[in-house]
């Protein structure tokens, strides 16, 4: 603030003045926010607590996820289509709870007749995941509809640990 009180009567010279005006303003801003910035203390705090997360060393971006989707012909002609809700992926295992409503959106997803063909599975499934172990579940798993036609809904579950833990 000083310097620009200092060269403020440069400004009564016009455009020659109003370059020096604002080259003493700007320069004296610089070398305050240098003087400021050097003077801050530059020592790091970290704190001590861990918590119980657990971090997939070798897939960061997803350490726990599942998905849940349904798979065959009747979804999409070929028994490789598949429909489904957007997987879930999360730092911690996935609980029973999130498991049977990622189910329920899948099976939400689905038109009139393919739900009345799959309904069974999706039965299966919900009970599947609801009756998991103390444990949980890791690995794929399969249930099949009314016809066995490959027309099926699928629980993939990934993770450092078992997922649907209660």
């Amino acid at each position: 603030m000083c310097a620009a009180i200092v060269a403020s009567p440069a400004l009564a010279a016009g455009p020659p003045g109003w370059l020096f005006f604002a080259v003493v303003v700007v320069g004296s801003a610089a070398i305050g926010a240098l003087a400021m910035s050097s003077s801050q203390p530059t020592t790091r705090t970290r704190t001590q607590t861990r918590t119980r997360d657990r971090v997939c060393v070798e897939c960061p971006s997803r350490p726990w996820s599942v998905r849940v989707h349904a798979q065959g012909t009747q979804i999409g002609g070929r028994t490789g289509s598949t429909l489904g809700a957007p997987p879930i992926i999360k730092n911690v295992p996935v609980m029973v709870i999130e498991g049977n409503g990622l189910a329920a959106a899948t099976y939400a997803l689905l038109t009139r007749r393919q739900g009345l063909n799959l309904t069974g599975a999706y039965e299966k499934c919900i009970s599947f995941i609801s009756s998991c172990p103390p444990a949980g579940f890791l690995g794929s798993k399969s249930f099949y509809g009314r016809s066995r036609d490959n027309n099926r809904f699928d629980v993939d579950s990934y993770g450092l640990t078992p997922n649907f833990i209660t």
